[in-house]
């Protein structure tokens, strides 16, 4: 059987819709498992290019196979190396991490002896007692400290939890955990001429970390650092640096205009395009623009850094392809720019401008676009014909190109007949589905979210030429990255399309109906269960979404007895049902989630309490089908049921 760790960083976005149920307690909090979460706490330890030990800190795991810990740990590192509470010794990789907020997320392979849970920061109270586990000086693994929370604080836009727990050198990257045992904040410095003056990232600062892509290409930069040409004025040399490291960016400043070369040794994103990055400062609140435009490639900008939540991504909003952002940042800095290049054609190169002026400007937004299509982007992909009266079915997978706002999208080309009016459709039972339509004698790209019925996209209308016409499938931002089974039909003649308030209206509906509503246990709000009863409920895109296997969660909770052992059966002909149970005494494993032990592909889970308290029962989907949902039937009844060894097998597999 198939055991996942569902441990809520598995999916960063849990911290925005926890699962944790926000009902007062009935009971105390467990204490925490002091020998349990020692395990989960390893030693990092930065290597240099020899493979010899530079420098150690702390880190813990979260779920298989990720580990977490403070940036500055592996700061001018070639390799690391975790060094487990058995003393067992792995090597690892970053898999994203964040310079300014000082937080890196590292992969290993195998199963980790524990994980930690992930709390919210933002429930804990300043005076609440806080437990730090770390490996002080690098020779004093597992040592355990104690103290309060003295004070939240936001420090160039991060959150940082100031607390009067010890720390020491080599506690940097540990775990600062709640009463309850779960993580809320990461260990990054102290204040040495004080006493207790400690400080903690805020676990908040991690949301997304793994699906931020300036984030990932840092994390791949941090142990292998490049070259980089101070095109910013030092032209006598180069810096060498992480790609985070502050120094080591080539500068430019507000009123300066930079020309550059994007080459083949430059860093690659992990969509394997090629970037260079800027730094720079600015004063707070005034109103500045960037623009990056070149004629060799299709220019995409990224900005990052103090106080903004996440990075600001902008592909087509200058004049033509360049790109734009305009805004006034609310703080000094520094700020970092990344010129970067649209997925396709394949890894860009050539020659671009940077400039960086005083003043707003206008930004064009998707709608607005004016990108010809005889530039980069014309070109970007191979575009599947379809023809008026045609209905095409596909699939929007991980594997196709990114927009800007990363979400997926698939091209197709159709030529439009003259004078008469077609109707475009674009439906998905699977993600939120918007129509893109592109062409040389388009003044802009034509771009429908809701205009069809439900939730799909519709463009309908008569075309001032014959084209051809690209189509772009595409999605909404969010939930991100969706992907799924679509249909694209193109039909002659005019069909009505809702406007902006009617579109809206309709697919909030559709959605309110497809989750079923709060009172029967579906959709948002909080769930509840008793032992003998059955609700019926239903998955939807309002849910927790599980970034690790991109699957949605929804928790009901539901008071144990110890001792008392219960059978909780979930079963639905919409998705293939999974089951997890949550609680104290339980920290994960196969004797607390089930697949299909209910028979015909339905979960079916006996268990017995090991303590009195709340429980959580988690409806989630096998991890295969991606952003599966619908609706489905759960029960609690008391004793055991027999679990059925059939094999899964789906009538609509």
């Amino acid at each position: 059987m198939r055991v996942r760790i569902l441990t809520p960083l598995a999916a960063l976005t849990v911290f925005a819709s926890p699962l944790v149920s926000q009902q007062p307690s009935r009971t105390a909090p467990p204490a925490i498992d002091i020998p349990v979460a020692r395990k989960a706490v390893v030693t990092i330890q930065a290597l240099d290019a020899s493979g010899q030990l530079m420098a150690s800190g702390t880190g813990f795991f979260v779920t298989e196979g990720y580990v977490v810990t403070a940036r500055h740990v592996l700061e001018d590192a070639a390799g690391c190396r975790i060094e487990m509470s058995d003393s067992q010794r792995m090597r690892c990789s970053v898999a994203a991490s964040d310079s300014v907020k000082d937080v890196a997320m590292l992969t290993v392979s195998g199963r980790p002896p524990a994980t930690l849970h992930w709390g919210a920061s933002e429930n804990m109270k300043d005076g609440d007692e806080v437990t730090v586990i770390s490996n002080p000086l690098g020779q004093l693994p597992g040592t355990v400290s104690r103290g309060i929370l003295s004070a939240s604080r936001v420090v160039n836009g991060t959150k940082l939890l100031q607390i009067s727990a010890a720390i020491s050198h080599g506690s940097s990257g540990a775990p600062v955990l709640n009463a309850r045992g779960q993580v809320i904040g990461i260990v990054r410095s102290t204040i040495e001429a004080g006493q207790s003056l400690n400080f903690a990232t805020a676990t908040d600062a991690i949301r997304n970390l793994t699906n931020d892509q300036v984030a990932v290409a840092e994390g791949q930069a941090l142990l292998a650092p490049k070259n980089i040409v101070n095109t910013a004025g030092n032209t006598g040399g180069s810096a060498r640096g992480s790609i985070g490291s502050n120094v080591s960016l080539p500068q430019i400043s507000v009123g300066q205009t930079i020309t550059g070369n994007l080459t083949g040794s430059d860093s690659l994103y992990p969509d394997t395009t090629y970037y260079k990055m800027y730094q720079f400062t600015t004063t707070p609140g005034q109103e500045i623009t960037i623009d990056a435009s070149s004629s060799d490639f299709d220019p995409v900008l990224i900005v990052r850094g103090e106080g903004l939540a996440q990075s600001i991504v902008d592909d087509d909003g200058g004049p033509g392809c360049s790109s734009r952002v305009s805004q006034a940042f609310l703080a000094r800095g520094p700020y970092r720019v990344l010129v970067n290049t649209t997925a396709s054609p394949h890894r860009q190169t050539g020659r671009f401008t940077l400039a960086i002026t005083q003043g707003s400007q206008h930004v064009q937004t998707r709608s607005e676009n004016d990108c010809s299509p005889s530039g980069a982007t014309a070109t970007a992909g191979t575009a599947t014909p379809i023809r008026v009266g045609e209905t095409i079915n596909g699939a929007l997978t991980s594997s196709d190109s990114l927009y800007p706002d990363t979400t997926y999208f698939k091209f197709y080309q159709f030529t439009a007949p003259a004078g008469r009016p077609v109707t475009i459709d674009l439906a998905s039972d699977d993600f939120d589905p918007v129509l893109i339509i592109r062409g040389s004698d388009l003044s802009s790209s034509i771009v429908n979210d809701d205009g069809g019925p439900g939730c799909y996209a519709r463009v309908s209308r008569v075309f001032p030429g014959t084209g051809p016409y690209r189509i772009l499938v595409n999605t909404t931002s969010s939930p991100v990255r969706q992907t799924g089974q679509f249909s694209l039909s193109i039909t002659d003649g005019a069909k009505p399309v809702q406007d902006t308030a009617a579109a809206s209206r309709d697919c909030q509906s559709a959605t309110t109906a497809s989750s079923g509503g709060s009172g029967d246990g579906s959709g948002g709000g909080t769930h509840a269960i008793d032992v003998g009863q059955t609700q019926q409920g239903a998955l939807s895109r309002t849910d927790v979404l599980l970034d690790s296997d991109t699957t949605y969660a929804q928790a009901w909770t539901m008071q144990g007895r110890a001792g008392q052992t219960i059978t909780i059966d979930l079963e639905s002909d919409a998705f293939d049902a999974y089951l997890f149970l949550r609680g104290p005494g339980i920290s994960g494993g196969s004797n607390y989630q089930d697949n299909d032990s209910g028979g015909n592909c339905h979960a079916r889970l006996t268990a017995t309490f090991p303590q009195s308290g709340e429980y959580e029962i988690v409806v989630n989907t096998a991890g295969g089908d991606h952003y599966m949902t619908g609706a489905f039937t759960l029960s609690v009844t008391s004793g055991s049921k027999p679990k059925s060894v059939a094999q899964c097998r789906r009538s609509n597999d």
